[in-house]
């Protein structure tokens, strides 16, 4: 799980990037809960904070990612709560397949929003962002359906039964194994293009660059800063779609979309902040529940 940062002048844009990481075969998941539970979302424009309470130490601010697969603590944090160095981490850059500077660890009777998550391994390194200390996604409940539901600032956990799964059809997660991650399908003029629904993204689309000639823009795509990861340094360039984009029944009118070498097309949370989804991350599906028309 590496962070990308995109650098622009008087302005900072992150956009978590998923990390492989098998589980330790000691992981116990949670259990389902047995009635609805409800964790509060702290939304901006740009993070999705939930508190993360382990054991009896104080409760600290993480971002809940719908990007990643796998938990990660700063190493400041990490000391703190007296987490276990286990080794190397197994964790890569999902963008360029490069180790993740840190090392493993383990954590055991954590709390997101005061709901019981799974016992489970996490990557320790050196977080260095203000106002928040680690990412957690919908990974942590792998037995409950985890509904995000971005106009009110909440996700609820149901256990997972076919009384409670939504209607319709659901989403296969992009990937196969450990690094698959909940997706949708960006339909624009003519052209479909899976997605992965990430909110520790706060850019509302990033596709590759090689997309920018096949869309119509109102014009030619501008520097807008720099991704800085273990690959290095790389341009990052924004346009205004002259159109607009469907992601299922939610429609977008003139968009800004980011291009950028490398990765894959990403929805972040200025989209699903407007928005319901329900993730099944056991499962490896998702459902957008929202319909209608939002604003870019």
């Amino acid at each position: 799980m590496s962070k990308i940062l995109v650098r622009c002048i008087a302005l900072f844009v992150t956009a978590l990037i998923p990390v492989g990481s098998a589980l330790h075969a000691q992981d116990a998941p949670a259990e389902a809960p047995a009635e609805p539970e409800v964790i509060n979302l702290y939304l901006s424009e740009t993070r999705a904070l939930v508190m993360l309470r382990v054991g009896d130490a104080a409760p600290v601010p993480v971002v809940f990612d719908t990007g990643t697969n796998g938990n990660l603590v700063d190493a400041g944090l990490a000391d703190r709560l007296g987490l276990p160095n286990t080794g190397p981490s197994p964790s890569v850059d999902g963008s360029t397949g490069k180790p993740v500077p840190g090392h493993d660890s383990f954590i055991r009777g954590a709390r997101l929003g005061g709901v019981a998550i799974r016992d489970a391994r996490a990557t320790v390194l050196a977080y260095d962002l203000p106002d928040e200390v680690g990412i957690f996604g919908p990974n942590s409940f792998p037995e409950s359906l985890v509904e995000m539901d971005g106009p009110r600032s909440r996700l609820t956990i149901r256990r997972k039964a076919d009384a409670t799964l939504p209607p319709g059809a659901a989403t296969p997660y992009l990937g196969s194994g450990g690094s698959a991650l909940p997706s949708a399908i960006l339909e624009f003029d003519g052209l479909s293009v899976p997605a992965i629904l990430d909110t520790g993204n706060d850019s509302s689309i990033i596709l590759p660059l090689s997309f920018k000639d096949r869309l119509k823009l109102d014009q030619p795509p501008r520097l807008y800063g720099y991704a800085v990861s273990a690959a290095g340094r790389q341009p990052i360039y924004v346009a205004r779609l002259a159109g607009t984009v469907r992601i299922e029944g939610v429609a977008i009118e003139n968009p800004e979309i980011l291009f950028m070498e490398g990765g894959r097309p990403n929805i972040g949370l200025p989209v699903l902040r407007r928005i319901t989804v329900v993730y099944d991350h056991g499962g490896s599906r998702s459902w957008i529940l929202s319909k209608g028309t939002i604003a870019p």
